[in-house]
């Protein structure tokens, strides 16, 4: 369609040319051939037809009229007036008809068709928000990439925001040419749209060595991909409703016996706030909080749980901490972080699921799997569906019994209606934890301002899901919980660890210290302390890395 339209563009400005041109002909002969019947009968001077050419071309370019001015005549001036008003009006026309749309062709940035020598890279064939993340992990990791894209007007764009783009069909034989696909490591190819699917078989008749990735938004085309070529088909919408579902399972083991007084310590749950100070930052970098006696436990990091804080994955929006501590310290965390906190539930279920698309569904399967129990509504009767009805009216959630529930999930297709369902169940409770799914980045402060506990975007956990992917990592899975466990220090030995580091203590058990027991006592400041008062240790882990410690 785009060539087209380039090309209907040039026989537009051809088509104007030629009427200009034409025109201008016929008036300069019409105009020489009445100058020269002019001076002959009514001036008596005649001239023949260079010298009247001549004349008329003078008059109509304004460069003067030589040895026949002035004319004697009404008749003859008139017609050097209307000569005069054509030649002006025709230098007028020309700027605006053609002058103007041929420079602009001339200037007009045109994207590249083609690149660099490159290898061992990734081809991102049809750019979406969705893998924004991808390339900033690329770029961060010095990993060449090109985006192929038949479409000029996103090219260019893309290419002035500092991207290496390529402009061209991406199932043409050049264009896999000129983006060096027999070299490349990846090929991902958004599937969701009919003509990239040619783009698998075009790739896939080369006999290339890359791995070729397919994202899809409806999982029924999955097969016909497989079919074509690709050696994996990715689902984001599935990969968000699995994390929706992850996000309200347990990742804390809590024994009964984990500390005489545990009424001290509070588990919350902190939003990274996009005015925090740790904003940006990597999740390592939160460690800070220790500062003031706050112990992080992970990160949900774009719909994944991560119980150790890498310090090559950046907090953004999407990124949410577990930690433990005294109300009065959180407190200084969540000035810290930018955010208000709510408390991690131990207790799970029942839980709303609001939407029975792909995401709700995948979440409500996924909790399912875990045990844990669901209550589905949507505004069409269907399977498994529990409660019919506009979730953005207080009488369907009413009748969902949201009040008695712990969490509720809202997984609608449209962000503005997932907003207002955010608005109308926060105002009738506050207890309830609220996490909700998005199609749209930008939607997700709103989300939070409405009163959404947590909220998931599709580009990003997607973007996470395509990066691990890409870089042959596994998906992250909740496997191994974090717990909590009491010392006694009577089983330690003192003679190594008299002075308690938390950040030594951490590297060598993969542990870390959240509290003390002084005296009966909980205190959670820990630094430069000994052992000799100290009763106790509160330590989180893995379970694994708990087990090795007592062991």
């Amino acid at each position: 369609m785009e060539h087209q339209a380039r090309w209907s563009t040039v026989l537009n400005l051809r088509r104007r040319l030629g009427i200009y041109v034409g025109s201008l002909l016929v008036f300069l002969v019409a105009y020489t051939a009445a100058y020269r019947f002019g001076m002959a009968s009514i001036e008596g001077e005649p001239r023949n037809w260079v010298q009247a050419f001549e004349i008329v071309v003078q008059s109509m370019t304004t460069t003067g009229y030589g040895q026949d001015a002035p004319w004697q005549t009404l008749e003859m001036t008139a017609l050097m007036i209307l000569i005069q008003i054509t030649g002006i009006a025709y230098i007028f026309v020309a700027f605006p008809v053609l002058v103007v749309p041929w420079v602009a062709d001339l200037i007009e940035p045109t994207p590249p068709r083609q690149i660099d020598e490159v290898e061992d890279h990734v081809i991102i064939v049809g750019y979406t928000e969705l893998y924004q993340s991808l390339i900033e992990a690329l770029e961060s990791g010095e990993t060449p990439y090109v985006i192929v894209d038949p479409s000029s007007d996103r090219a260019q764009r893309l290419h002035e925001r500092g991207y290496t783009v390529l402009y061209g069909d991406p199932s043409s034989e050049e264009t896999l040419d000129n983006a060096r696909v027999d070299a490349a490591e990846t090929v991902l190819v958004d599937a969701s749209a009919d003509e990239y699917i040619r783009v698998v078989l075009a790739a896939k008749e080369r006999d290339i060595e890359a791995s070729i990735l397919a994202l899809v938004t409806d999982p029924s085309r999955a097969q016909y991909l497989r079919y074509a070529g690709a050696d994996e088909v990715l689902s984001p919408k599935h990969r968000l409703g699995k994390s929706l579902g992850d996000k309200v399972r347990n990742v804390i083991e809590l024994p009964e016996d984990t500390f005489e007084r545990g009424e001290e310590l509070e588990i919350i749950e902190l939003p990274v706030g996009p005015d925090g100070d740790l904003y940006g930052e990597t999740l390592d970098a939160s460690r800070r909080l220790e500062r003031i006696g706050v112990t992080v436990l992970g990160a949900w990091v774009r719909g994944d749980f991560l119980a150790s804080l890498p310090a090559d994955v950046h907090a953004d929006e999407n990124t949410t901490l577990l930690v433990v501590g005294n109300s009065d310290d959180l407190e200084t965390a969540e000035e810290i972080v930018g955010s208000t906190s709510y408390r991690y539930n131990t207790v799970r279920g029942p839980v709303v699921i609001v939407g029975a698309g792909i995401v709700g569904r995948t979440a409500m399967g996924t909790l399912e799997r875990a045990g844990v129990e669901t209550r589905l509504v949507d505004q069409e009767d269907g399977p498994f569906v529990d409660v019919v009805g506009d979730a953005t009216t207080v009488e369907t959630l009413t009748e969902a019994n949201i009040e008695d529930a712990k969490t509720m999930l809202v997984a609608l297709d449209d962000d503005d209606d997932a907003i207002l369902t955010t608005l109308v169940a926060r105002s009738l409770t506050d207890q309830l934890e609220l996490i909700v799914a998005s199609d749209r980045e930008e939607s997700v402060s709103r989300l939070q301002t409405a009163g959404a506990d947590d909220v998931l975007s599709l580009p990003n956990v997607a973007g996470r899901m395509i990066t691990l992917r890409v870089f042959d990592r596994e998906i992250m899975t909740l496997g191994e919980r974090v717990t909590l466990t009491r010392i006694e220090t009577s089983t330690l030995e003192t003679d190594e660890l008299e002075q308690l580091d938390p950040e030594a203590f951490r590297a060598r058990t993969n542990c870390s210290i959240v509290a003390l027991e002084d005296e009966g006592e909980l205190v959670t400041h820990i630094e430069d302390r000994s052992l000799e008062r100290i009763d106790a240790l509160v330590i989180a882990g893995t379970e694994t890395a708990v087990a090795d410690l007592l062991e």
